[in-house]
């Protein structure tokens, strides 16, 4: 096939990262693939396992925009276009309606946007994220898919003393505090105030316990109380703000235990970057995390009883912190290998092409089970 992407989130985050991952492995299959772009963006910079096409775009819909996007997409003779994030859903939206392109949109996130009702196929994350959007009507039931985000663990190693250490010696951390930790932009959708709360009641069980933020400061939707709670002299040199940082993953070997307090997340990226790394994690009920960790490390949002209780049991049980990181990596090895993932995302793009009234390009399934284009025959 030849597949358009079409990406509008120009920061380093779990869209992009999930999207990239997407990239390769469709690489890696014999696709090709055009990638549209925000100018200066994060997904631009990477280096791909194959040749992709890349085209800038602002994404907006206005008549010179549209055709300065959308006549090199027609030109270079696309099978599809997938969609990833709110501005490429609106565009492709349009374009569809004009060109009549088989369109995909995977819902990194839940909003109320028509362009969901135009898409032949939307992937949903996690169960939570289809319900959604069939609840309210955006999408049908025949074109929802639920497929979680592929993830390749074979990219990133369980940590090592030395890593750990060395991550930890960058940020001018203590080697033997228990640190908890997390990713992702700070802000009432994150929640990570629950984060302090967590950290302040291991404190007053007398464990030496830190916690490390990585990520930006949402100041849209900054958390009530979020200030006080950081300016609590109970915290006082025990909470490290390290800001966005595109070494991120790297920066999660100084962990002991990852924290997930979300309010909402589809198929978050984050926690899997620490589980590939046998670095354990706890969270909400959020997304699909119910699909990858144990019930009783799986917790409602704003439970922050039982989030420290689980925290104090890895603090004060190291064994069990080694044995519960080497269960997690595993799960996401197994549940999210890009080899069982593709297949999925591939079935998705025929039952798109197959809604489509464009019919340029018709498939047929070979006996080896790979599909090939007509003019391939």
């Amino acid at each position: 096939m030849k597949i358009a992407h079409l990406i509008s989130h120009d920061a380093l985050n779990g869209v992009a990262t999930s999207t990239k991952t997407l990239i390769d492995n469709q690489i890696k299959a014999g696709h090709e693939v055009m990638l549209i772009h925000p100018r200066k963006s994060w997904i631009q910079r990477q280096k791909f396992v194959g040749p992709v096409k890349m085209l800038e775009s602002s994404f907006r819909t206005n008549p010179t925009d549209l055709r300065n996007t959308g006549y090199p997409i027609r030109d270079w003779g696309r099978t599809l276009v997938h969609a990833h994030g709110s501005r490429a859903n609106k565009f492709l939206m349009i374009f569809t309606i004009a060109d009549g392109a088989p369109a995909v949109m995977t819902a990194h996130t839940r909003q109320f946007q028509i362009p969901w009702r135009f898409a032949h196929a939307v992937v949903g994350l996690s169960r939570q994220t289809a319900d959604y959007y069939i609840k309210r009507l955006l999408v049908s039931p025949a074109r929802m898919h639920i497929v979680p985000n592929m993830f390749d663990s074979a990219a990133l190693r369980p940590v090592s003393a030395e890593a750990r250490s060395l991550a930890r010696q960058k940020l001018g951390i203590r080697q033997d505090t228990f640190l908890l930790g997390s990713v992702g932009l700070i802000g009432t959708r994150k929640r990570q105030i629950d984060m302090l709360r967590i950290l302040k009641r291991l404190l007053g069980k007398g464990i030496d316990a830190e916690l490390m933020l990585v990520g930006g400061v949402d100041k849209s939707a900054m958390m009530p109380g979020w200030q006080g709670a950081l300016d609590d002299p109970a915290l006082r040199g025990k909470v490290h703000l390290v800001g966005p940082r595109e070494d991120a993953v790297q920066l999660v070997a100084a962990m002991d235990l990852f924290l997930c307090t979300s309010i909402a997340e589809e198929a978050p990226i984050a926690p899997l970057e620490a589980m590939a790394q046998a670095i354990p994690a706890i969270s909400t009920d959020v997304g699909n995390m119910e699909d990858l960790l144990p019930a009783d490390r799986l917790f409602t949002v704003g439970d922050v009883d039982g989030l420290s209780k689980a925290a104090e049991r890895f603090a004060r049980d190291p064994q069990w912190q080694v044995e519960a990181g080497a269960a997690d990596r595993q799960t996401v090895t197994e549940q999210l290998a890009p080899e069982a993932m593709l297949p999925q995302i591939e079935d998705i793009y025929f039952a798109a092409l197959g809604r489509a009234r464009d019919r340029g390009w018709k498939y047929f399934k070979n006996p080896a089970d790979r599909w090939v284009p007509d003019k391939a025959r």
